[in-house]
């Protein structure tokens, strides 16, 4: 533990070394930079430097995982197959804000200080006072660039800062700056969410101008490449400067349908405390590839939803796998076929983008208050994370069905995927939630849903129908009879017929069960329920006690019709003329026979 008197000690020095460097010319107060007098110049500016800037190597980010605790900040370096993860270190310091980690550093703030730390290894690079509270960083290896506020609803400054500490530039302005970039001594700040201005840390002026027409407010590298964005992303490419035309290189996320709608990145500018929110337990995660046209890699899209991480496909939108842990996600980052999770509970796990299989995993040791994660560095190990995994029906009944009030939402939406699944064992895990006493109430009408809309499975729901609720039997739940009753109707089973038909006669089974039952048997009834159904239509033809009830007879009597013989004919006829017959029955049995008492 590196204790906080060392941290003071080199606060000073830092501090020093801030006053020198300002003395010297490195501080610039607003003037052309940020002007609001800048027209568009259709990206002439950009054009002419981009080349100049591309030119310019981009290391990749170190692989690193850095949390919050009461004392401090806890971290470690990591590692794939292949690459060990290194040791866990630890900080002690005042925190105030979200540490962030950008390039081969974390920079962090608390008790009107901020400092730097080496990513991999935790060691202190500089110390000094803040001015202000953290928004986002940039870091290139060599120099860091912050945007901090300045306490009031507007206005930043921008500082740059060496490894060394010494401070290259600090900038003051009254406009909102968010997440900066840096690459050599060139500056990305985005600002107003639609600008980025290209400045040059050394002469201290604005040399270039992005104009972007979708909301911008953050800048970060990935894979040796520069990105800006913040619903997307725009590539700093060949196209960089056709950004105010709409045809920078671009990408985005399909729709998706997820509680609490999760976004892929915060809004830049946005001041972090601390403590994790809902918005770091609901994320989206993804990363760039470095192909034309641009795209996310593995085409893929990892969400988090507290407990659950779950993967779509990029250009479908579909689900395709699905993990469930036992402490609430924090943080994450996507790096070239796979992602790093970290969960409250200080544990990392680095996973394949393609499929959630499991690569890696380490922990901080400690719960965590937050977290933040970078894995630009990593690369898959030969083979890691390709070994089969379960199919998707599978993984999807693994994770519903627990009992977390805050999980219902994203646990409503599993059951409606489970339902989408083709392979029939999806059926199995749907009778088997539906049936269990131990599903949430509240989520047993979107498992029956999913479950009436099932078109295979059909042998686990007759076995399914087979059970009747008994108590002796520690069966607590009656089968879901009803939504049964419509697949099977849909899949026109007549091998269902028996066990529905015995389901007419069943106390446990609710009127509305009873209705769909018989609907289903007016279709898929064979002549061998027919002494049964006889048995129905005479004892609630006349004391039919509710709608539902009513229906049935209706439906029992058309399945009478259609596979019963004379004698079933005549009994529905007798029925429609009966004066003891309820009335709403009577109306529509008189629809089913002629007045000779025929079927039509």
């Amino acid at each position: 533990m590196i204790r906080a008197r060392r941290a003071r000690a080199l606060g000073l020095v830092a501090s020093a070394a801030l006053l020198v460097a300002a003395c010297g010319g490195g501080q610039t107060r607003v003037g052309a930079v940020f002007s609001s007098d800048w027209h568009d110049d259709g990206g002439a500016g950009v054009r002419a430097l981009k080349d100049k800037i591309l030119a310019i190597p981009i290391a990749r980010n170190a692989p690193a995982a850095v949390g919050v605790f009461d004392g401090g900040v806890v971290g470690v370096a990591l590692g794939t197959p292949g690459a060990s993860h290194g040791a866990v270190w630890s900080f002690a310091h005042a925190i105030d804000a979200r540490p962030l980690i950008a390039g081969t550093v974390v920079i962090g703030s608390g008790d009107g200080q901020l400092f730097a730390l080496d990513a991999a290894t935790g060691r202190p690079l500089w110390v000094r006072p803040s001015g202000g509270p953290l928004r986002g960083v940039g870091d290139d290896g060599r120099t860091t660039v912050m945007s901090l506020g300045t306490g009031g609803d507007n206005g930043s400054v921008v500082l740059a800062i060496t490894h060394e500490g010494t401070v290259v530039r600090q900038l003051e302005t009254p406009v909102t700056v968010g997440t900066p970039g840096v690459v050599g001594h060139y500056a990305f700040l985005p600002w107003q969410g639609q600008y980025v201005t290209v400045y040059n840390l050394q002469s201290g002026e604005e040399e270039a101008r992005l104009l972007f027409r979708e909301q911008v407010s953050r800048v970060f590298s990935h894979g040796g490449k520069l990105y800006m964005g913040e619903l997307g992303l725009f590539r700093f490419d060949e196209e960089i400067w056709q950004a105010s035309k709409r045809k920078a290189s671009f990408v985005g996320l399909p729709s998706l349908e997820i509680p609490g709608d999760p976004k892929w990145f915060r809004p830049g500018a946005e001041l972090r405390g601390r403590s994790s929110d809902a918005f770091d337990k609901i994320a989206l995660y993804a990363a760039p590839n470095d192909g034309a046209p641009l795209a996310l890699d593995s085409d893929r899209v990892i969400a988090t939803y507290f407990k659950v991480a779950a993967g779509f496909d990029a250009k479908s939108g579909a689900m395709v796998w699905v993990k469930r842990r036992d402490a609430d996600h924090i943080a994450g980052s996507a790096f070239a076929g796979g992602i790093v999770l970290c969960d409250a509970d200080g544990q990392i796990s680095i996973v394949r983008s393609a499929n959630g299989a499991p690569i890696a995993s380490t922990s901080l040791g400690r719960k965590l208050t937050s977290c933040a994660v970078e894995a630009d560095g990593l690369g898959l190990g030969r083979g890691a994370g390709e070994d089969p995994q379960a199919p998707l029906s599978e993984q999807l009944a693994e994770v519903i069905g627990t009992g977390d009030i805050e999980m219902a939402a994203m646990q409503k939406m599993l059951i409606r995927e489970l339902g989408k699944q083709a392979d029939a064992k999806a059926t199995k895990f749907l009778v088997d939630l539906a049936g269990d006493s131990r599903t949430p109430e509240a989520l047993v009408p979107d498992v029956e849903k999913a479950l009436a809309s099932r078109r295979t499975g059909a042998d686990y729901m007759l076995e399914a129908l087979r059970r009747h609720y008994d108590f002796l039997k520690d069966v607590l739940r009656p089968p879901p009879v009803g939504p049964m009753a419509d697949a099977l109707l849909a899949m026109k089973e007549t091998r269902a017929a028996p066990a529905l038909v015995s389901h007419l006669f069943d106390p446990a089974d609710t009127s509305d069960a009873v209705r769909r039952v018989a609907a289903a048997l007016a279709e898929i009834a064979t002549p061998a329920e027919v002494a049964q159904l006889r048995n129905f239509f005479a004892l609630y033809r006349t004391t039919a006690e509710d709608d539902n009830l009513a229906q049935a007879v209706v439906n029992v009597a058309r399945a009478l019709v259609r596979v019963g013989g004379a004698d079933e004919k005549a009994l529905v006829a007798k029925g429609a003329e009966d004066p003891l017959t309820v009335p709403i029955v009577k109306i529509q049995l008189a629809s089913l026979v002629e007045p000779s008492g025929q079927a039509p």
